[in-house]
């Protein structure tokens, strides 16, 4: 008697992909007031010690002492101008040309040297300064949070 053999065809493939939608967001995003200030004290600190000016002044002047470095001279400077630390006068009685203040990299080296210790300290201690502050007023800024969420304000403090 013959056997009967039955081949069954080997299905190989991987498993289905299950699609995934991406679902809504259920709560809005908000703005924390918070980590805003911690920010912009951080940058102070940076903008203090490479380029020996607080932040405000560095977003919104120009033309200050040569050892100050504001961000018109930093685009000025990777625009291809003069970074703004250092420019050729006229000419002296004697044929030599008159310069002023220091290249770029040496302008941001002595604000490092100058201000670099302060800088480090700020980096450090302000972010240890928030945590503790956010552990300490936990829960008066929860029922604020609470406050403005039912306000319809996108904030957090």
């Amino acid at each position: 008697m013959a056997k009967l053999i039955t081949v069954t065809p080997m299905t190989q493939g991987m498993a289905r992909r299950r699609t995934r939608r991406k679902s809504t967001r259920r709560t809005p995003k908000t703005f924390n007031l918070a980590s805003l200030a911690e920010s912009a004290l951080i940058a102070n600190a940076v903008t203090q010690g490479f380029f020996n000016v607080n932040l405000q002044e560095f977003i919104g002047r120009s033309a200050m002492a040569p050892n100050q470095i504001t961000a018109r001279e930093l685009i000025s400077g990777i625009s291809g101008g003069s970074f703004g630390t250092s420019f050729k006068g006229g000419m002296a009685p004697s044929g030599i040309q008159l310069t002023a203040g220091a290249p770029f990299t040496d302008t941001v080296r002595n604000n490092l040297t100058n201000n670099g210790a302060a800088m480090v300290g700020s980096l450090i201690v302000i972010p240890a300064g928030f945590k503790v502050f956010n552990r300490l007023t936990s829960k008066p800024r929860s029922t604020l949070n609470k406050a403005l969420k039912m306000s319809g304000l996108p904030l957090k403090v």
